[in-house]
């Protein structure tokens, strides 16, 4: 199932036993298109704790609320998320060992999109498959008249920046301009999926996106 990520933030999180806190981010992989952690804020005590995203089962989108398969002290007693664990950060501080390929998704969130041609719009979602939570699709807003949404294949986007709140695309304005319009009110269903796989060249059932080889990211 496809799920939007950006509506999840600041959900509740219902543990099988009481409500310990909410969504705070989510963190991905900017090699692999992976979710590989759901960070909760709980309240008592006050801290933000990482957990996998498996243990999270079907949202209830009227309540705004997650379940989750923990108990309230199981999360609790998940590992802190540290803000140096992100590339953004260690880049900030000039970390000699830059090993994280973490994103996330709070921060990205409104970043500028630019192509060949230019800057072109911003970034207003990710979405993702709930199975094994890869990134299938950037939901890009076009500053462009007509104003429009449109979806982008992950592995379009070639680099990210964090100092410039800035991400490029390897796409022109022209075929930007090819791509459906996008309406976040109106689910991804397969005939959609068919018509976007088709016009990106990919197969009408695309694998899920594992590990991207011979991605860079920009030095800024």
């Amino acid at each position: 199932m496809l799920r939007s990520l950006s509506v999840m933030l600041d959900y509740h999180l219902a543990a099988t036993d009481g409500e310990p806190g909410r969504v705070h981010d989510f963190l991905f992989d900017d090699e692999s298109w992976i979710v590989h952690y759901l960070v909760a804020e709980t309240a008592e005590p006050a801290a933000k704790r990482l957990i996998l995203p498996f243990v999270a089962g079907q949202p209830d989108w009227e309540a705004k609320r997650i379940p989750v398969f923990l108990t309230c002290e199981q999360i609790r007693n998940c590992p802190l998320f540290e803000s140096d664990m992100l590339t953004s950060r260690q880049r900030k501080l000039d970390l000699k060992r830059q090993v994280s390929h973490l994103r996330s998704t709070r921060d990205l969130l409104g970043y500028s999109i630019h192509t060949t041609d230019g800057e072109v719009g911003s970034i207003e979602d990710f979405i993702i498959e709930d199975s094994l939570w890869g990134v299938q699709h950037t939901v890009v807003t076009l500053n462009k008249p007509p104003l429009r949404s449109i979806l982008l294949p992950p592995d379009s986007i070639r680099s990210i920046s964090w100092s410039s709140k800035a991400a490029w695309a390897n796409l022109s304005l022209r075929e930007l301009e090819r791509i459906p319009d996008f309406d976040p009110a109106t689910p991804v269903d397969e005939d959609d999926e068919r018509r976007r796989y088709d016009y990106y060249g990919h197969p009408v059932n695309p694998p899920p996106p594992f590990a991207l080889e011979n991605r860079r990211e920009a030095q800024y």
